[in-house]
């Protein structure tokens, strides 16, 4: 009986946290009395269950699903973690070093595919953005916190994840297995693709790239690039302050890039401190879904100051900071604790999935372009057509499209100064 009454403290203890830090987040703030009113219902269904299910109720596990839920109601990215799941992977941590290369989200109750790493035993096997993980090794992502999802995934070098894969046009789960590598994060990379038009690709916002990528565009310019288009498709990895240092080579001194918004309305500005190393070029970004976080910051501002155009898929749409908050009885919260606003004023994450994210001005691929790649390449073999090869197929296809519409965005704009 104590240890039942413990709980009911340690749960109600975890509602006000939650109520507190994460009330005001996504513009959800409510009436404190709205909020105790939530909670009377919650005892009375609390109470209901005690007094007339059918068994004897396990109230842990009940209520740890209760957390779980609500965390996830809030937003994809905020998560509880119970103690002795948080207590396990905490012990083995150090040794969990290596991933099947997958950057994850919460969408629809599973666990969700945001991106795959280049070269990743994950990109390999055609795992690609919009996947769903049915299963982490046999353990129902429907039943995790994210955070636990992402920690699943890792482990020791050359080990295997199996997991359960819902993939588009599929009706019922793959299942794949994926070898754990400790994986270097891909490279810069930058290239002239015609004369006077340069290429650049940035795959990640780790600390250190601004410096990389200045110095690639050092390069690109030395070469006589007029034209750039730059390429951020299935970028997820990364800190906000690199995309902000990234931004200010292309904005004039003094423009807006990034407001920080906290729960207690301290706001703090980031705006671009230099003048440009990149001026007079005719610019246009690729993006897509897996697009996100940090790379959406830097989307946002060279997009809001008509820096660049854009060419490709509404990216993902996650921003904003997380933090750990940790409970009195070892339970640990992720929660959003900033907002990340454009220039414009607008968030890049919204309450509505559908509200989130940056749209692109020119969509690549269109609907037809997808549902005819289908017709053409599975034939009379329906569903047994659809292995990895073809998600593979499908996703290079899409990747060389957008690339040919990204230059000829850039061949547009070029023409139009020429003009």
């Amino acid at each position: 009986m104590f240890r039942k009454a413990k709980i009911i403290i340690i749960f109600f203890s975890a509602l006000f946290v939650v109520y507190g830090l994460v009330g005001g987040m996504l513009n959800r703030v409510s009436a404190k009395d709205n909020a105790y009113q939530d909670l009377k219902i919650f005892t009375d269904v609390l109470s209901k269950v005690q007094e007339d299910y059918v068994e004897e109720p396990d109230m842990e596990k009940a209520m740890q699903g209760g957390l779980q839920g609500m965390m996830e109601a809030l937003d994809p990215y905020s998560s509880f973690i119970d103690r002795e799941t948080y207590q396990e992977i905490q012990r083995s941590k150090g040794e969990l070093t290596a991933s099947p290369g997958i950057i994850l989200s919460k969408r629809y109750g599973y666990a969700y595919v945001v991106s795959v790493v280049s070269g990743s035993p994950a990109q390999q096997r055609g795992l690609r953005t919009g996947d769903l993980l049915e299963s982490i090794d046999g353990e129902m992502t429907s039943q995790m916190s994210l955070w636990e999802a992402r920690m699943l995934l890792l482990g020791t070098e050359e080990s295997y994840v199996h997991l359960r894969v819902i993939r588009a046009r599929r009706s019922a789960p793959s299942q794949v297995d994926l070898v754990r590598e400790n994986m270097p994060l891909p490279e810069v990379s930058a290239r002239i693709v015609e004369e006077g038009i340069g290429f650049l690709s940035i795959p990640h916002f780790e600390e250190g790239v601004a410096q990389l990528v200045s110095a690639k565009l050092k390069m690109l310019l030395s070469s006589g690039m007029r034209g750039l288009l730059v390429d951020v498709r299935g970028t997820a990895l990364g800190a906000f302050e690199e995309a902000v240092e990234i931004s200010d080579l292309f904005l004039p001194k003094g423009k807006k890039i990034l407001t920080v918004s906290g729960r207690d309305g301290k706001k703090t500005e980031f705006v671009s401190l230099t003048e440009p190393l990149v001026s007079g070029i005719r610019v246009v970004l690729l993006m897509d879904r897996g697009s996100s976080g940090a790379a959406e910051v830097f989307v946002a501002a060279l997009k809001d100051h008509d820096i660049a155009g854009t060419v490709g898929e509404r990216t993902d749409g996650q921003g904003s900071v997380q933090d750990l908050i940790y409970l009195e009885d070892g339970s640990v919260l992720e929660i959003l604790t900033g907002l990340f606003y454009r220039s414009t004023g607008a968030p890049i994450q919204s309450r509505k999935l559908n509200d989130s994210g940056i749209a692109p001005e020119v969509r690549s691929p269109d609907q037809d372009f997808v549902t005819k790649f289908y017709f053409d390449n599975t034939s009379d073999e329906g569903e047994t057509a659809l292995r990895d090869k073809f998600y593979q197929d499908l996703s290079a296809a899409i990747q060389a499209l957008q690339f040919e519409e990204g230059l000829k965005q850039v061949r547009r704009r070029l023409l139009r100064e020429a003009a």
